[in-house]
């Protein structure tokens, strides 16, 4: 539908827009031939956009000054994003890694604030606990100078309590920090910090960065969040991965804004999926599809559509195992065939522990009943892990989803090279340290890390290399773990490294390529004697 904007008196004007332009905006008014003015507030432009009318850019060169950091310029898919989010009070912005959305909510939610009485507008930013300071903090402060104020509410609850107690633009806060309080003791409810969150009327406005942390509604951590964010006027999640593992992962993100319509998560699968086996499910045909439409309104900016940037290749090395890996494979083999010859079902859960125990025998480190780490030889694994790093033409990144393997490595990598390690044992401050030194100084030139703590949001474009000693079995994880290096900022290309030593890593490395479900592999792969 095409409108014409009247600068001057700042009017709307559509041929024949739908009736419920008038229904629902008591400021339209009709004109000759059908031609309906509408006034250009943003209140209206929210509406307009709701019947699914064009409007012109709430946020323009004449009235707003996009702060940003010396040096800088905005560039327009971001004052684009910014527009869609103000013009949208619940959306999903679905922009690629690397696209710069993080700044361009953030001036969203400066001129949100800039349209209400001062210290009546806040906004809550929920982010994974590796970028809190790092990215969003850090883009508060070097871009808004002083402008806008906020607080990181991480440590123990009391701590939290007192720090959101301060009046300040925006309060930055984990996705489990959300719920510190809520319990079941008697039955659910709100306590303590959560409580002190979910009644502060003056918050708004709630931004979630890396929002597929909320893509099970079945959760604790979703039941807490849709008391404490769903009622807020304006949420914005924002994502580049919104289904990462099925179509399904969708409704937890709709459900979230409170758009699934009362429509259940097990009618929505049954929509998207078609059941394969006892605890196998694959997409439908236009099973995405649906998944998509269920999260509108959306924006979305591909990376290849604001950034030229270098090649990325992955390769894989195929790595032996040692005899007593070998062992430790039959073993396991057969008891899993022992218990599926027995006809008795492998749940699901069942099967993932399966898969772990196959993995920490592949990278050299099992966990007993009480989580005690017994090392297994995996010598072939190292020193090919050694010769990749010293082809190395820079810096690397090294990802681990096991802790002992982490520390184990650490141990035998430093003897060669500066090594640092960041996990869910490294605090936050130390985080912020070594990120920013990885990135701005020589040193450390190794970065070993667990990917969910370095996967997100994260500008560490100083590594050329990036090697998975081991798979993760999640799709989002990985994707986001390799586009830390690969981002605008990188000039070089960039080489994905993956380690294999069985058909089982070859077959989750495919799968998480691919972004398909890994149930069922294991099975499959031990039923056809592959494994």
């Amino acid at each position: 539908m095409q409108f014409y904007h009247d600068q001057a008196r700042n009017l709307l004007i559509y041929e024949r827009p739908s009736d419920l332009v008038l229904q629902h905006i008591p400021e339209a008014r009709p004109l000759n031939s059908g031609y309906v003015a509408v006034p250009a507030t943003l209140q209206n432009s929210q509406v307009l956009r709701w019947l699914n009318h064009p409007v012109a850019p709430v946020i323009t060169d004449a009235n707003y000054d996009w702060p940003i950091e010396p040096g800088r310029k905005p560039l327009v898919h971001q004052k684009v994003t910014a527009n869609f989010a103000v013009l949208h009070p619940k959306c999903y912005v679905l922009s690629d890694m690397g696209t710069m959305k993080t700044l361009s909510i953030l001036w969203a939610a400066d001129w949100a604030m800039k349209q209400h009485p001062e210290g009546t507008f806040r906004a809550l930013i929920v982010a994974p606990l590796s970028i809190l300071e790092r990215v969003w903090a850090r883009a508060l402060f070097s871009n808004f100078l002083g402008r806008r104020s906020f607080e990181i509410l991480y440590g123990d609850a009391d701590k939290r309590c007192r720090l959101l107690e301060k009046p300040c633009d925006f309060y930055i806060v984990n996705p489990d920090g959300v719920g510190i309080g809520a319990h079941t003791r008697k039955r659910f409810e709100l306590d303590g910090f959560s409580k002190q969150l979910a009644d502060r009327k003056d918050i708004k406005l709630c931004i979630i960065d890396e929002a597929s942390a909320y893509k099970d509604a079945s959760t604790k951590r979703h039941k807490i969040a849709r008391e404490i964010i769903t009622p807020k006027p304006f949420i914005w999640e924002m994502t580049g991965t919104p289904t990462p593992n099925s179509p399904v992962d969708a409704y937890g993100l709709a459900r979230l804004l409170g758009q699934t319509y009362g429509e259940s998560e097990k009618n929505f699968r049954e929509k998207t999926m078609i059941k394969v086996s006892n605890f196998v499910w694959r997409p439908r045909p236009g099973g995405y599809d649906l998944a998509r439409r269920l999260l509108t309104p959306s924006i979305r900016f591909d990376i290849r559509d604001i950034w030229d940037g270098p090649e990325l290749t992955t390769q894989q090395r195929k790595i032996e195992l040692t005899v007593e890996q070998k062992k430790h494979f039959a073993d396991l083999k057969r008891d899993m065939q022992v218990v599926m010859k027995s006809g008795q079902p492998i749940t699901a859960a069942g099967e993932a522990a399966a898969r772990t125990k196959f993995i920490q025998i592949s990278l050299g480190g099992i966990y007993d009943g009480d989580h005690v780490s017994h090392s297994i030889d995996a010598k072939p694994r190292i020193d090919e892990l050694k010769a990749v790093l010293e082809q190395a033409p820079s810096k690397s990144l090294i990802f681990v989803p096991l802790t002992n393997i982490v520390n184990m490595l650490h141990k035998e990598l430093r003897k060669h090279w500066t090594c640092e390690i960041v996990n869910g044992n490294t605090s936050q401050k130390d985080r912020s340290r070594i990120f920013q030194a990885f990135q701005e100084k020589p040193d450390p030139r190794i970065l070993l890390a667990d990917p969910g703590t370095a996967s997100h949001g994260l500008d560490l474009f100083a590594a050329q290399t990036v090697i998975w000693y081991g798979p993760t079995d999640k799709t989002e994880l990985y994707l986001q773990a390799n586009k830390r290096a690969h981002r605008p900022g990188q000039r070089y290309p960039v080489t994905i490294v993956q380690f294999v030593s069985n058909k089982l890593e070859q077959e989750i490395f495919q799968h998480l390529e691919t972004n398909t479900s890994l149930q069922g592999t294991l099975l499959d792969l031990i039923a056809r004697g592959e494994l």
